[in-house]
């Protein structure tokens, strides 16, 4: 009975303990703290995975747009092979690759840490369920965040970066295409333009070399890649117009690379025709040395000829009284660069070519220089058949038709001179003297349909009556009925028979240029002064 008696008391006791206390106990205090421990734990592994997230998605961000910082460093330009060794603006390229990149790359980078933070979460599983949830909460909310926020840096990123690369574009349009438009107008104002003296062809702006590390650039203009100047990939600054320095830089032609005498001129080229052994190279070394000899007593004005070893050959044959054929099929270019002040420089040109090229073109290099040739110079032996002045005169004409795209009937207005060479040999019928005889005593033979009468029309009516009857008039009318302007001139080239160690003495090489020039206009007014 006792044990009893005492056994109830105990179980009385054991539910006096579990509701007065334990229960109590439990619900009041238990249960709270452990609430708030929960919580605290809770908030902590969240605040941690935001924390996590943020720090992950920013040093992604940020190692991707300084590893891309100099967006040069990858990107490719399509238009390298035309201006290779210069940078493109920022603003036309690589600031929009720079963009790409950098959110590609944070990316690739958020994906790395994701996947290491993977990697954590499977290396702290496999505890206690109750250790394993804090695991899994604080993976699902750092990876949710990472995610999340790393998108929102690069999605504020990509909205930024054009708002400050199209107002920049657009800024960099207004300066670059009125100076572009400047640059060409200028150009074409003052006719200014490059012809190689190779492959013949004209270039408005050629490649120009940088003069610090030789690196050759085409289109050097105000555009993408600069507007006053442009970069070289050696970091020298280049004038991009004509106006800030460009044409101090040498350049080549952008067609073959030959080297240029000059790419701020403006051109007048003369083309000289005639077949083998009519007198060319001796002409020219005539007139350039008399040519030169003038210009070096005009002041203000400094001339360059070149090439300078052509041009020394031709005044070695003119102190030395030698002379040598032409064998080039491709023009020799003699070109004098005329520079005053700052005025537009001059460059004039004489081509010449070997007489065997006039007669079959089929065959040989096609003659660029037909086609913007200011000036043609026809040059007839009189010792030579009249058959095969005309056969010279008629296929020039044939390939100068061609290429100028002139029809059949229409005539040229680029004047032509037609020089009778060697007239020292016929001084008493086209020479100097029976000109001005004629002149004073029989002038109204030889007067215009006007009836006017000058200097000028019995020069050219005594010869023309000379190569008439000689046999030559089928070149004179194909020459007439193609050209406009024609002129006929007596000229000794050397003065004398061929004798080497006799300097030429030559007489009329002067004029025949002279009035070509004149018909320049005012373009070589200062120079016609002097001649």
């Amino acid at each position: 009975m006792g044990y009893l008696i005492a056994a109830v008391i105990v179980i009385y006791l054991i539910y006096l303990l579990v509701t007065k206390v334990i229960i109590p106990l439990i619900v009041k205090v238990i249960i709270p703290v452990t609430g708030i421990l929960l919580a605290i734990s809770l908030a902590v592994s969240v605040a941690g995975a935001v924390l996590y997230g943020l720090y992950t998605s920013l040093v992604s961000f940020l190692t991707s747009l300084l590893v891309h910082i100099n967006p040069y460093t990858t990107y490719a330009d399509k238009l390298s092979s035309a201006h290779s060794g210069i940078k493109r603006n920022y603003f036309f390229g690589p600031g929009y690759h720079q963009i790409s990149i950098t959110v590609r790359d944070a990316l690739s980078f958020q994906k790395d840490r994701l996947e290491k933070l993977g990697e954590w979460k499977d290396d702290h599983t496999g505890n206690p369920w109750f250790l394993d949830m804090w695991v899994y909460i604080f993976y699902g909310v750092a990876a949710f965040c990472a995610f999340v926020i790393g998108f929102a840096w690069i999605a504020v990123f990509s909205l930024l970066m054009p708002l400050i690369l199209i107002p920049g574009m657009c800024v960099f349009y207004v300066f670059f295409a009125p100076l572009w438009g400047v640059d060409r107008l200028i150009l074409m104002l003052k006719a200014i333009q490059s012809r190689c003296p190779d492959c013949k062809r004209i270039s408005i702006v050629p490649v120009f070399i940088c003069p610090n590390c030789g690196m050759r650039h085409k289109k050097l203009t105000p555009g993408p890649y600069g507007i006053l100047t442009q970069k070289c990939s050696c970091e020298k600054r280049l004038a991009a117009t004509c106006f800030t320095g460009r044409s101090g830089y040498k350049a080549v032609c952008p067609f073959c690379g030959s080297g240029l005498a000059a790419s701020d001129a403006r051109q007048f080229g003369i083309q000289l025709v005639g077949g083998a052994n009519t007198g060319k190279t001796t002409f020219l070394a005539s007139f350039w040395h008399e040519y030169l000899e003038r210009l070096k007593s005009m002041r203000g004005i400094s001339i360059t000829a070149t090439p300078e070893d052509a041009f020394a050959k031709l005044e070695y044959w003119f102190q030395n009284g030698d002379s040598s054929a032409t064998t080039e099929i491709n023009a020799n270019m003699y070109s004098v660069i005329h520079r005053e002040g700052k005025k537009t420089p001059i460059q004039m040109t004489i081509y010449d070519i070997a007489g065997e090229a006039f007669s079959d073109f089929a065959n040989n290099i096609q003659q660029q220089q037909f086609q913007y040739c200011e000036g043609i110079v026809f040059i007839i032996d009189p010792n030579i058949p009249p058959a095969y002045v005309s056969e010279t005169v008629s296929g020039f004409i044939h390939e100068f038709e061609g290429l100028r795209g002139l029809r059949s009937i229409k005539t040229s207005d680029v004047p032509a001179a037609v020089l009778i060479t060697k007239a020292d040999l016929y001084k008493q019928q086209i020479g100097l003297p029976k000109i001005k005889a004629d002149f004073n005593a029989n002038a109204q033979k030889y007067a215009d349909a006007r009836g006017s009468t000058s200097m000028e029309l019995v020069r050219n009516g005594i010869c023309r009556a000379f190569l008439d009857s000689r046999g030559f008039s089928n070149a004179m009318n194909l020459i007439d009925a193609r050209f406009n302007k024609v002129q006929y001139y007596p000229v000794s080239a050397m003065g004398h028979p061929a004798a080497f160690g006799q300097k030429y003495e030559p007489w009329g090489v002067l004029e025949p240029i002279t009035w070509l020039l004149q018909q320049q206009g005012a373009l070589f007014q200062n120079v016609l002064s002097l001649l």
